[in-house]
């Protein structure tokens, strides 16, 4: 299962150094390519709604194996796109296979972990944070070294799909229907809504905060703290660094504490550390603090999607696809709406954004408890 997680994460990686040239080879302008990202973020939308009557279908091992395959053929599509049309679609079909996989990757992870009887999530969305800085690494050393990009996304996706598939032979069979499919277990409860609703919430108020770890600490370290362009991405750095620490952690935590605590636990030190970076305006206190945020962070998307894995909507179809779909909206809306906050008022006016999130997540917290 972890090779799924890891294979997806560095495909994910690989694309971040390349879109400069990607945006080159397409002849278009930072408008265009604005247009063609945004293409990729609704296909990941579309990929999650799809998720549930594909996987039910074709059951998630199946749909984890050929989608990590379809996965690398769009990624080696990539350096052939010459125009913005043909970009945006490459990327509206990648976005649709990422959001599609990774909603099978969890469901799957959440049926490995009933047949082994061990807590293993947080410790494999730990690899993904990994596997996401191996994928840039490899894409920044092929840049470095010059590689022509019609060469270098190629053999590397290719490379990726044909390790993961071999180790993705071990992927264990659900036994019985998909975690995706109708349990046949007595109705859901009366307040199963209620639930799924608030998990929703979570989900969707720390893909929020992420994002704007993400694509606003780098602006956020040099326009309200000062910093220069290369102490800027060090915000960025130590996010991520504090999220894999925690997420491999985790698991550990649930055991003795229960997870509804440590999401409470969690959420409330994002809170705390987004505070500092609100009152402080030195460097190293800053980068402290995106440090802490993403340690914080770190286990609450595992967890969320573990509960959300292990509930059943009331129609009985699982309420992992919705989630997932709630989890990435906010990841694409938290990120517009403080570009669109700090060109009315400021940019540390617009970090209230993730903090109010953070409220969010500790006060639907309880809807994280596990099954």
């Amino acid at each position: 299962m972890t090779s799924a997680f890891a294979a997806h994460a560095i495909l994910s990686g690989l694309l971040g150094p390349w879109i400069p040239r990607l945006q080159v080879r397409a002849g278009i302008d930072p408008g265009g390519l604005g247009v063609a990202l945004s293409c990729f973020a609704v296909g990941l939308l579309l990929g999650t709604r799809l998720a549930g009557p594909t996987i039910r279908r074709g059951g998630g091992r199946t749909i984890v194996r050929g989608g990590i395959l379809l996965l690398g053929a769009g990624f080696a599509l990539l350096p052939f796109a010459y125009n913005l049309a043909s970009l945006a679609a490459v990327l509206l079909a990648i976005g649709l296979l990422a959001g599609l996989v990774d909603v099978a990757m969890n469901i799957e992870a959440v049926a490995v972990e009933r047949r082994f009887g061990r807590r293993v999530m947080t410790a494999i969305h730990g690899t993904w944070s990994v596997a996401v800085f191996v994928g840039a690494a490899i894409a920044s050393l092929g840049i470095a070294t010059r590689i022509p990009i019609g060469i270098h996304l190629p053999i590397s996706a290719a490379l990726v799909v044909a390790v993961s598939f071999v180790l993705l032979r071990w992927l264990p069979i659900e036994e019985g229907t998909s975690a995706a499919a109708p349990t046949g277990d007595a109705p859901a409860h009366p307040g199963t809504s209620g639930r799924i609703v608030l998990l929703c919430l979570v989900a969707g108020a720390s893909f929020l905060m992420e994002g704007v770890a993400i694509e606003w600490s780098a602006v956020y370290l040099r326009a309200a703290v000062g910093a220069g362009p290369g102490a800027a991405g060090i915000g960025l750095i130590a996010f991520s660094a504090g999220m894999a620490a925690s997420r491999f952690e985790g698991d550990r935590l649930v055991w003795r504490f229960g997870q509804p605590a440590v999401v409470r636990a969690g959420a409330s030190c994002a809170l705390v550390a987004i505070g500092a970076l609100l009152m402080v305006q030195t460097l190293v206190p800053s980068i402290l603090a995106f440090g802490i945020m993403g340690a914080g962070l770190g286990p609450i998307v595992p967890f969320t999607f573990r509960s959300a894995g292990s509930l059943d909507r009331p129609d009985g179809r699982s309420a992992l696809p919705t989630v997932v779909t709630a989890g990435y909206t906010g990841s694409i809306v938290g990120p517009l709406v403080v570009g669109f906050v700090a060109d009315g008022l400021s940019l540390r006016t617009a970090f209230v954004v993730p903090l109010i999130a953070c409220v969010v997540a500790v006060v639907a917290a309880a809807a994280t408890r596990d099954r």
